[in-house]
């Protein structure tokens, strides 16, 4: 084998060390952070058919099942 494929080889490998590292970092940064994850048991109500008059109100129950403050900044009709 040449020295100019031992080079290749090597070089290979260390190209592949490297992003093996590189992956290795990136995870472990990501497993670090805290996030909120807010859960509902339905994400959805239908009012049916809603008339003038008294407003129609529906009572969701959000959970935070993460490990960071949840805040909730807007919230609006679709």
């Amino acid at each position: 084998m040449s020295s100019r494929s031992v080079n290749r080889i090597a070089f290979g490998c260390f190209q592949f060390i490297i992003a093996v590292c590189f992956f290795t970092v990136l995870t472990s940064a990501r497993a670090g952070e805290s996030k909120p994850v807010a859960v509902t048991l339905s994400d959805a109500y239908d009012f049916g058919e809603v008339f003038e008059g008294p407003d129609a109100i529906h009572e969701y129950i959000i959970k935070n099942t993460g490990d960071a403050n949840l805040e909730i900044k807007n919230v609006k009709a679709g």
